[in-house]
């Protein structure tokens, strides 16, 4: 019997203690999301691309500039 109240002492304080814990620790507050960033495809090979990486030319995107060249290419043929 004295094992059983013991344990649910124990179990009490520990109770106590978070709840303690809980109201007195800082709230840290929650990140905002990342912002979703724009996806554009490349005229070349369809790929899409984050905005922020893609090259814009003569009012195309591309996802390097070998695949801007490669596009050329194939309009002069």
């Amino acid at each position: 019997m004295g094992l059983i109240r013991l344990l649910l002492l124990a179990l009490l304080l520990y109770l106590i203690w978070r709840l303690i814990r809980g109201i007195f620790s800082p709230r840290q507050p929650a990140s905002p999301p990342p912002a979703a960033e724009r996806m554009l495809r490349c005229t070349h090979c369809g790929v899409n691309v984050p905005e922020r990486e893609c090259l814009h030319r003569a009012g195309h995107t591309f996802c390097s500039p070998e695949h801007h060249r490669a596009w050329l290419e194939q309009r002069r043929d």
